[in-house]
């Protein structure tokens, strides 16, 4: 085997999404160094139904018309019925939430009630999405 001076330094920080990279030399190096974000507070099963109720709140004292209320709050009132069982199906509980926030943004291209509704909702949802296990996306954050 010869002796090949040349080698490859690679570095990388932060989020990894690769592994070893292989080369021919003697000297290679390579050095990961992966940060974390502390992650937050796991919401608990009461946590989120109180999330919830505050959905339902501000729901209530829109000025929506009953239609578009009564629709948002059907699908909102599905997702509390699932995340109040012992084991929720969180899959179920999110589709009803995702559907309530179509329903709450279709409103808000029409009606200026609606924008103001989607404006206090959005950081609400955005709570939840790691104890239904979504991606930001999901919601249309």
């Amino acid at each position: 085997m010869s002796n090949n001076p040349s080698g490859i330094s690679q570095s990388n920080t932060g989020q990894m999404a690769g592994g070893m990279q292989a080369a021919i030399g003697n000297n290679n190096q390579q050095l990961m160094q992966a940060q974390t974000i502390p992650a937050q507070k796991a919401l608990t099963q009461e946590d989120v139904l109180r999330l919830l109720g505050e959905i339902q709140q501000l729901l209530q004292r829109s000025t929506l018309p009953e239609e578009i209320k009564q629709k948002a709050s059907t699908r909102l009132e599905a997702a509390v019925d699932e995340v109040q069982q012992k084991e929720p199906d969180k899959k179920l509980a999110a589709g009803n939430l995702k559907r309530m926030a179509e329903t709450l943004e279709d409103a808000s291209k029409t009606l200026s009630a609606g924008k103001g509704l989607v404006e206090k909702v959005q950081p609400i949802l955005g709570q939840l999405l790691g104890w239904l296990n979504v991606a930001k996306s999901f919601f249309g954050l």
